[in-house]
């Protein structure tokens, strides 16, 4: 008797044989996201309310951006240049000895992962710091990128996958909200623009250099992003700025 999960197999099967067994021309694909965004930003467009009469003209574009939005934005981008796409994780899997049903099954884990980690992260975020919850989870960057680099094992790798899923959900949504509690309420549209185009810029050059160190398993390009996030969450979570949102937002508004 066929089964639907034997069906599905049979399909990943095949789909993995007309690539020849060649995983990586797939990574081209996850580059096409990360290029869209930095070409969007140039159409953001901002509804803005008229100025009183009796201001002067109001400076617009990136120029209107406060400084510690930039000072903040510039952080996240420069992480985004070893934060490279996933894909490159899931060669790392194969290298490993995963098939391709285990790849889909450990990336299945790190969405569940990230699924069931978004909310509480962000909640934290709100009564924490999101400087601090972001550093949270660089540190589940640094485990998830020097341990795949690092291990041969399948069990480990598949748990160090899964738990790559917390870096996302404490990051995501978390960068965005951070660097949108750093702008005025007539510039969310400006600064999420910019900084969702850059960030895209920042993974893409990731791709591009980490593609070129792979080699045969990937070891060395995994290790070094790897030594950088875990130097960046230290400083993250052990530096000043531990002020909460919430606190942050009214101290700018009573400027």
């Amino acid at each position: 008797m066929i089964t639907p999960r034997r069906t599905i197999s049979d399909i990943q099967d095949r789909l993995y044989e007309l690539l020849g067994h060649n995983i990586r021309p797939l990574l081209w694909v996850a580059v096409i996201p990360a290029v869209l965004s930095v070409f969007l930003v140039a159409f953001v467009r901002e509804r803005r309310a008229p100025a009183p009469r009796q201001e002067h003209a109001r400076v617009h574009g990136p120029a209107r951006l406060p400084a510690s939005y930039w000072r903040t934005a510039g952080v996240l981008v420069l992480f985004a240049l070893v934060n490279f796409p996933d894909a490159l994780l899931l060669l790392r899997l194969t290298d490993i000895g995963f098939s391709t049903s285990g790849v889909i099954l450990a990336y299945v884990g790190y969405n569940a992962v990230y699924a069931l980690v978004s909310y509480p992260a962000g909640a934290l975020s709100d009564s924490w710091s999101r400087r601090r919850t972001f550093g949270v989870g660089l540190v589940f960057f640094a485990l998830g990128y020097l341990g795949l680099g690092l291990t041969h094992d399948k069990v480990v790798a598949a748990v160090l996958l899964a738990a790559y899923g917390t870096f996302t959900a404490a990051t995501d949504g978390v960068g965005k909200a951070w660097v949108s509690s750093l702008a005025g309420p007539g510039e969310q549209g400006t600064a999420q623009g910019w900084f969702q185009g850059l960030w895209g810029g920042g993974i893409l050059i990731a791709g591009v250099w980490a593609g070129l160190l792979w080699g045969t398993d990937g070891t060395l390009p995994l290790v070094l992003s790897g030594s950088v996030g875990a130097v960046l969450a230290v400083w993250l979570l052990l530096a000043g700025g531990s002020q909460a949102p919430a606190a942050a937002t009214a101290e700018r508004g009573g400027q």
